[in-house]
């Protein structure tokens, strides 16, 4: 996995953390590491769905 992917999807954590902070949401340290799961899942399909393509 390319560097650029990870800190795309640290960065877009980061970013939602600050958002809901500047909306004086609670936020818990949990939801970081959720965040970037669900980053590396998404990340993770669209890569298979980009070796489905080439393949055919």
């Amino acid at each position: 996995m390319q560097l650029e992917i990870w800190l795309g999807i640290i960065f877009s954590a980061i970013l939602a953390f600050g958002v809901a902070i500047f909306y004086e949401q609670p936020v818990h340290w949990f939801l970081f590491i959720i965040i970037i799961f669900i980053g590396l899942f998404i990340n993770t399909v669209i890569l298979i769905l980009k070796m489905k393509d080439e393949n055919t």
